[in-house]
């Protein structure tokens, strides 16, 4: 389904009139029947403020008996109670609840219990219930694109839980290897999990980072879900801004680097010039990354251990002739993260 594609790519503006038009063609029974791409049209929906439909969709679906309803109606049905613009969270939850004891589909099953986490999460905000329930999610055979989200509910369950090293480290290794373009939700999302850890560590300059990154995301599209959540983090972190010092002005055949009216010049044709450029774009890099990048070979331990640090200490010593001492990167389990903030001028390289 071409519509499915065009979802994972973000284009949902394009991706609504294809899934419209084969949901409008099929009876609400049917529909229900296709999960994974009823509930992409139900995201969809949400995400875009189609209000309306959502309502038509949630009207149809409340008029089928009860005994007729198999687990898939049941989920969509549940689902259409949590997008409502005022969740009704008690039905919600009911009708996940109905469901573990209707079904025996591993996939389902997991969006089921994922949706009843959410549920408790935002009722009572007991971390204890969520990692009860999502630690019973079956992972055996269980689609990527759901093991994603399960990653990112653990994660957030290590968050709420006070285990905030143990958040960060996962979270970390997680968003070094998800991008945006390919699973939007779940990184997105733990982007956003991750900016609490900061909060709650008050590192206000990496969560300044984080919400740059996401806004950046919700300014090209439509992600009303994502923007409440990184506008409610920067609503909590008002009287910590500070100023961008660093100034990346980039074409497609050279960068500046600019630091209180100092300039480097970045050809990118040295490794710890290649290095620079591409923490400042991904922010994060495992080091098998790193010397892909780099060198164009294999990573190998504890030399090329060795090599990356000296790279990093050459970086280093060129932005201390810039002026500039502020620290550049923290030392992960996986790799490496830019720290600065940076203030891009140029084209887009989103």
């Amino acid at each position: 389904m071409k519509a499915r594609s065009l979802y994972y790519e973000l284009r949902l503006e394009e991706a609504y009139p294809l899934f419209k038009e084969t949901f409008d063609s099929m009876s609400v029974e049917e529909s229900c029947e296709l999960v994974e791409f009823f509930s992409m049209f139900i995201r969809t929906l949400y995400e875009l403020g189609k209000d309306e439909d959502l309502k038509s969709y949630r009207d149809k679906l409340s008029v089928i008996p009860e005994k007729k309803r198999t687990p898939e109606l049941d989920y969509q049905v549940g689902l259409s109670y949590l997008t409502q613009e005022t969740a009704d969270l008690d039905r919600a939850r009911e009708t996940f609840e109905r469901i573990l004891f209707k079904s025996h589909d591993v996939n389902l099953l997991a969006r089921t219990k994922m949706g009843l986490s959410t549920c408790y999460d935002i009722i009572s905000r007991d971390w204890k219930v969520c990692d009860s329930i999502i630690s019973s999610i079956n992972l055996d055979g269980l689609d990527p694109y759901l093991l994603d989200l399960v990653s990112v509910w653990k994660a957030k369950i290590m968050r709420d839980s006070g285990r905030i090293e143990d958040a960060e480290r996962s979270l970390g290794t997680f968003l070094a290897t998800v991008k945006a373009h390919f699973h939007w939700h779940a990184y997105l999302s733990g982007q956003v999990i991750l900016g609490g850890v900061y909060l709650r560590q008050e590192r206000f300059d990496r969560l300044l980072s984080i919400i740059k990154e996401v806004r950046a995301y919700c300014d090209r599209y439509p992600l009303r879900t994502i923007k409440r959540q990184i506008d409610h983090l920067a609503d909590q972190i008002k009287g910590h801004d500070r100023s961008v010092s660093l100034i990346w002005e980039r074409t497609r055949n050279s960068s500046i680097l600019k630091y209180e009216g100092k300039i480097l010049q970045l050809n990118g044709d040295k490794p710890w010039q290649k290095l620079l450029l591409s923490l400042i774009r991904e922010k994060v890099l495992p080091k098998q990354e790193i010397i892909q990048r780099l060198y164009r070979r294999n990573y190998r331990a504890k030399k090329d251990d060795k090599l990356i640090y000296g790279q990093l200490h050459l970086l280093k010593k060129q932005l201390l002739k810039l002026g500039f001492s502020q620290k550049l990167v923290t030392k992960e389990s996986f790799g490496y993260r830019w720290v600065p903030e940076v203030s891009e001028v140029g084209e887009d390289v989103l």
